[in-house]
């Protein structure tokens, strides 16, 4: 049992001692100094108000780094990111920004700090180029699906503010845009009047800018109700010498009305009119239409579409 003891005692040492070298043996390695080639992503800032980046341009560099083996460990977890503002840049003739390697040198150092050594940057130089952005009014068109409840409608349906929007893109690209939509809105059991904010969806170009993001979209909704009212009907271009009658001489017209206007809306609110000039002389009838009606109203409807006449002369 005793000796059982100290053989475990004895391995216990041992793998002591042997963690030990492993981590005096790693802190040694990894303390020296090695050169290797390592790649960094290149993400550029502060692009131009007018123009947007090119798809050519540069979106990875290559370069050798003199550091410590931890400073390497670490860029095997994380690529290193190189972040280029642009704005204090100014275009060259060909209206491209050109980063000297002296420049970018001291850009990737700026960026990686100052404990590595940085040589053999690829390219050795960062030619910046854009596309000259144009610039259209588009419409805006409101993805909203709504579904009132009962007796409850919008006179003038959706109102957005604005209803068109500024839009900048790529020369090549900017006639296929033609319309941009809101982001989808879908309500049911809608019975109150809506102000709400809505984003817009910007078309899936590169370099697309919309002006504003986002618009304002306004609904006004009441309770309707509907209304019956008879009309006489008025005949259009009948000869002086002819007398006409009409049968029948009132038609009664149906329409949905706000609650708040139903005492307001009467009969000289309306005029209905038939054209003698378009009668049909052969079954002797009349088509009649709607000449005046209120704005307030809604789903207006004749009990009848046509009257026959009879001409006295």
């Amino acid at each position: 049992m005793s000796r059982k003891k100290y053989n475990t005692g004895k391995i216990r040492t041992f793998l002591l001692f042997l963690a030990l070298a492993c981590v005096i043996w790693i802190l040694t390695k990894f303390s020296k100094e090695y050169t290797a080639t390592i790649s960094a992503n290149v993400f550029y800032k502060d692009i131009p108000e007018n123009a947007v980046l090119s798809d050519s341009n540069v979106k990875e560099l290559n370069f050798e780094v003199t550091a410590n083996g931890f400073t390497f460990l670490q860029y095997q977890f994380n690529k290193p990111e190189l972040n280029l503002s642009l704005i204090n840049y100014e275009p060259d003739e060909n209206e491209n920004i050109v980063l000297a390697e002296n420049d970018l040198g001291r850009l990737v150092n700026d960026e990686l700090g100052s404990d590595v050594n940085i040589t053999n940057l690829s390219p050795s130089e960062l030619v910046i180029s854009f596309d000259r952005l144009a610039t259209k009014v588009i419409p805006v068109e409101a993805n909203v699906q709504l579904q009132f409840r009962e007796g409850y409608k919008s006179i003038r349906g959706i109102k957005l503010i604005p209803d068109s929007i500024n839009i900048s893109a790529p020369e090549d690209l900017i006639e296929e845009i033609t319309a941009i939509s809101t982001e989808e809105l879908s309500l049911t059991d809608v019975h109150e009047s809506l102000n709400r904010d809505l984003q817009l969806v910007a078309p899936e170009f590169d370099g697309v800018k919309v002006n504003p993001s986002e618009i304002n979209m306004i609904l006004e909704v009441t309770e309707f109700t509907q209304k019956t009212l008879s009309i006489p009907v008025t005949i259009l271009n009948l000869p002086e010498d002819t007398t006409v009658k009409i049968i029948p001489e009132q038609i009664n017209v149906s329409f949905d009305v706000a609650m708040e206007k139903f005492n307001e809306i009467s009969a000289a609110d309306f005029s209905l009119i038939c054209d003698y000039n378009e009668r049909n002389s052969e079954d002797n009838f009349m088509i009649v239409s709607i000449q005046k009606q209120p704005e307030a109203i809604l789903n207006t409807e004749l009990e009848e579409k046509k009257v026959d006449y009879l001409i006295f002369k």
